[in-house]
């Protein structure tokens, strides 16, 4: 009897400090629980030597080599909205949308590229404002983007700054927190437009426009982000592109690395 019991006892202590061999048996630990995380992308960070490039469906998906550009790069900027009143083109649907914008949110957060959004702003109206925002919300909410930029390069309105502000508040309203314009220090002045509301202001001021910075926005205005030419190139894309320079890690921490 007592030559059985201790057999029992033996087996129970061998079953107790049994470890499964395979990593599929139910509750068995991996060998390194890091492993996933170690063989991870590493997470962006700011490098004064980068910069931030913007895409829209002109920038065709089958002309990219994302794997190089994700390299090369802070952070993308993929237009979303073309505007209302839009004509179908190569670049967008009849309602505005950009054709491309999914592939470009899709490619560059699957590399770990730090996704901002941004619309053109143009409706003739309050109500053509707020349905541009309202469709704008309803195709970038789900990337979850770091910022929603409004692009705002056209008086098509008596009160523009009205028009933006209709826009701007639509998307607040949605609980949207991360919300900046895009403009020209002069065309934001001339056309009396108030950006207080704002979070950020991302400048477009070019110099002489030769694919390289050579020149700082000569405003009062106090910008996050300056897009300095048209004519920008980045390993992986072999036509030019826009380029916007962020000046330090916190600006660039503000933009892209603190999703609202």
């Amino acid at each position: 009897m007592f030559f059985a019991l201790m057999v029992v006892f033996a087996v129970l202590v061998k079953a107790m400090h049994y470890q499964p061999k395979s990593g599929n048996v139910a509750g068995a630990q991996p060998k390194n629980i890091f492993s996933k995380a170690m063989n991870e992308p590493e997470q962006p960070h700011f490098e004064a030597n980068k910069y931030i490039v913007d895409f829209s469906a002109w920038q065709q998906p089958k002309d990219i080599d994302y794997d190089t550009v994700s390299r090369n790069v802070l952070g993308a900027i993929i237009r979303v909205q073309a505007g209302a009143q839009s004509k179908e083109n190569t670049a967008a649907t009849k309602d505005g949308t950009d054709k491309a914008y999914k592939e470009h949110i899709e490619a560059f957060q699957a590399r770990k590229v730090p996704v901002a959004v941004y619309a053109y702003v143009k409706g003739k109206d309050d109500n053509e404002m707020k349905e541009q925002a309202d469709l704008f919300y309803k195709n970038a909410s789900p990337y979850h983007p770091t910022y929603y930029w409004l692009d705002v390069e056209e008086s098509n309105m008596p009160d523009l700054n009205k028009g933006i502000e209709t826009f701007r508040s639509e998307l607040a309203s949605k609980g949207v927190k991360n919300i900046g314009i895009y403009a020209q220090d002069w065309f934001i002045t001339q056309n009396k437009i108030d950006v207080s509301k704002f979070t950020a202001i991302w400048m477009a001021d070019y110099g002489i426009d030769n694919g390289y910075w050579n020149s700082s926005p000569n405003t009062e205005l106090p910008y996050d982000m300056h897009q300095f030419t048209d004519k920008g190139t980045v390993p992986g894309y072999n036509e030019n592109v826009d380029l916007s320079l962020i000046r330090s890690e916190a600006e660039y921490k503000k933009l892209f690395l603190n999703a609202g």
